[in-house]
This record gives C-alpha cells, sequence and structure tokens, in this order.
C-alpha cells in the first residue's frame, strides 16, 4: 500500500504505547447462547463477539435437557463411532470477563475442551452424563436450531 498520491510505501506500523491488545478466549456454544437465542445477551453485554460457525467431531451425542428454563441442550463426548457431528457458534469473549460468564452456567451444564470436525479444540458446553438418562436424544438433528425449528414445525 502507498501513501496516496505520493506512490511511497506505508511505513511498517509501530505500537501504540500503554495500548494492548485485549486477551480473548475462544468459546463455543450449542444451545441457548447461539445468536438470536434468549440466552446470547450473556455474551454480548460481556463484550463477546461471534467469530464463526463450526461442528463438532462426530464424537458427541446432543439431547434436549428436559426442565430447564430456557430449554437447553446437553452435550455429551461418547466413544468414537457412536455420536455424530453438532453445529456450533464460535465465540470470542474477553479473558477479563469469562469467570463472570462461566459463574452463570447452572448444573448439569458446564465448559471443556469440544473437538470440532477440523481437529483443532476449543472451550464448549459440555453435559454431565447422568442429566442425558431420560432426555430426548437430539443428535440426528445436528443441532439445537434444527431442534428448535422441528418444534415449531410439529405445532
Amino acid at each position: 500500500m502507498t501513501q496516496g498520491a505520493t506512490g511511497q510505501p506505508l511505513p511498517p506500523p509501530i505500537a501504540i504505547p500503554g495500548l494492548q491488545a485485549q486477551a480473548m478466549v475462544k468459546l463455543a456454544v450449542v444451545g441457548a447462547h447461539l445468536s438470536g437465542m434468549p440466552l446470547n445477551s450473556q455474551l454480548t453485554e460481556r463484550g463477546a463477539c461471534l467469530v464463526g460457525t463450526a461442528s463438532t467431531a462426530p464424537h458427541y451425542r446432543f439431547f434436549a435437557l428436559p426442565g430447564t428454563t430456557p430449554p437447553k441442550p446437553g452435550l455429551l463426548r461418547v466413544a468414537d463411532g457412536t455420536g455424530g457431528a453438532i453445529a456450533l457458534e464460535i465465540w470470542e469473549i474477553p479473558v477479563a470477563h469469562y469467570g463472570s460468564f462461566v459463574a452463570l452456567i447452572p448444573a448439569p451444564l458446564g465448559i471443556g475442551t469440544l473437538t470440532l470436525t477440523d481437529g483443532t479444540s476449543v472451550q464448549g458446553f459440555v453435559c454431565e452424563a447422568l442429566a442425558t438418562q431420560g432426555a430426548q436424544d437430539i443428535t440426528h438433528l445436528g443441532g439445537w436450531r434444527a431442534y428448535i425449528a422441528s418444534l415449531k414445525a410439529a405445532a
């Protein structure tokens, strides 16, 4: 790039003293925290930004957890070959606000490490195995948005 009509190259960028990039944590969400869903504001009010979409590796089962308000899913790691890929969003949340976000997560949900289809890992929502007993398995739908759409279509 050049400096306008001079044709001279732009000088290399320099750091501004006292200004540092904010440390961020990548966080995968699969349910009520997705864009447009009821708990998304818990991310946005903490300065989180959507950076993309992806899917888990096919090592997870996905459940509609009964009795949760708003409705929430549970993502459970299972043995290879017994799960499916689940659609998710990846958000970046400032490290300074990550703890206050995690503190809002009710049992049986928590944060763990998820493996994505490309083999990378990211922090994301997981569920205690006990909570999935008797819960509706919705893995075949491939994600929370598809599950919500299926409920609307059935109504």
